[in-house]
């Protein structure tokens, strides 16, 4: 048992062999020689040492027991326990090779579909190239995009911004236009007013004419006529404005004068009284009754056209 010596048991003397090297004492001369902070550096890392190599001992024994308990358990022998631990090599060996050539078995399968897949990588690659510059000319195109319509869309609000300006600059002649036309308007009303009041007055002057008229004639042919039949016909005294106004206009500054009878001379002098008003624009200059005896009166009328 002595003389065959395990595998486990040449490590451990290999281990122990290292361990004397290492731990062999320096001389005192080269310790001298080297700096305080390299020695200390070197003390650590042989402290350091020394525990791993302490614990790898005790693991090296904690083996040997084990193993050592386990012969002892089954009962066996040394050479059964090595023959049964070279079998159990050579089967773990036939195991390694059954391994190691499924490993290369799928190596191998391995290696045929990257060779088939390094194509469709290489397909896949230039597609995704392909892509991301389709992508970047499409972010371009849609950059471009933007920028017009941002363009557009301030064009747009310039036009807007002058079209509303025009229409206020519109709005605003237009609200003038309508100030001036008011304003003519209300002017056209202020002469319309004037205007009417001047055809009221015209009319009252017509009125007049037409009384006045009326009073000539009454005095030229229809004097002697009864009054009430001149009353009940007013109709009949009155004629055409042209008519009319050439009468007054032959009839302006001249002065006419009348033979009456003296009974009608007092009737005449109150109807000229009562039909010529104070305002009338026809001035009744002089009104003359005069009685010579009992037969004749004379009548003596100034009219005067300008006034009208």
């Amino acid at each position: 048992m002595e003389a065959v010596e395990t595998p486990a048991e040449a490590a451990v003397l290999e281990v122990l062999a290292e361990v004397a090297d290492i731990v062999e004492p320096i001389g005192l001369q080269e310790e001298a020689e080297l700096p305080a902070q390299i020695l200390a550096e070197f003390v650590r890392n042989s402290r350091k040492k020394d525990k791993l190599l302490c614990s790898q001992l005790q693991v090296v024994d904690f083996l040997q027991n084990f193993l050592a308990q386990e012969d002892i358990a089954q009962g066996l022998d040394p050479l059964a326990s090595e023959d049964l631990s070279r079998q159990k090599a050579t089967e773990a060996k036939e195991k390694w090779k059954e391994l190691k050539a499924t490993y290369q078995e799928h190596v191998e399968a391995i290696k045929s579909t990257l060779t088939q897949a390094l194509p469709q990588m290489e397909e896949t690659q230039r597609k995704r190239v392909q892509l991301q510059e389709a992508f970047e000319q499409l972010q371009a195109k849609k950059q471009a995009v933007r920028e017009k319509f941002k363009a557009a869309q301030k064009q747009w609000k310039l036009q807007q911004e002058k079209r509303l300006q025009s229409l206020a600059e519109v709005s605003s002649r237009m609200k003038e236009r309508q100030t001036g036309t008011q304003q003519k308007l209300e002017q056209l009303y202020q002469e319309l007013g004037t205007l009417k009041q001047q055809a009221e007055w015209e009319q009252d002057k017509l009125r007049r004419h037409q009384t006045f008229l009326q009073l000539l004639y009454t005095l030229q042919g229809k004097l002697l006529v009864p009054e009430v039949e001149a009353e009940g016909k007013p109709q009949q005294l009155s004629q055409p404005l042209e008519q009319r106004e050439s009468t007054g206009d032959t009839m302006g500054e001249t002065c006419m004068s009348y033979k009456v009878n003296e009974r009608w001379a007092d009737s005449a002098q109150a109807r000229i009284l009562e039909q010529v008003d104070s305002p009338t624009q026809a001035l009744v200059s002089e009104l003359q009754i005069r009685k010579e005896g009992k037969a004749v009166v004379y009548f003596s009328l100034h009219l005067y056209s300008g006034a009208y």
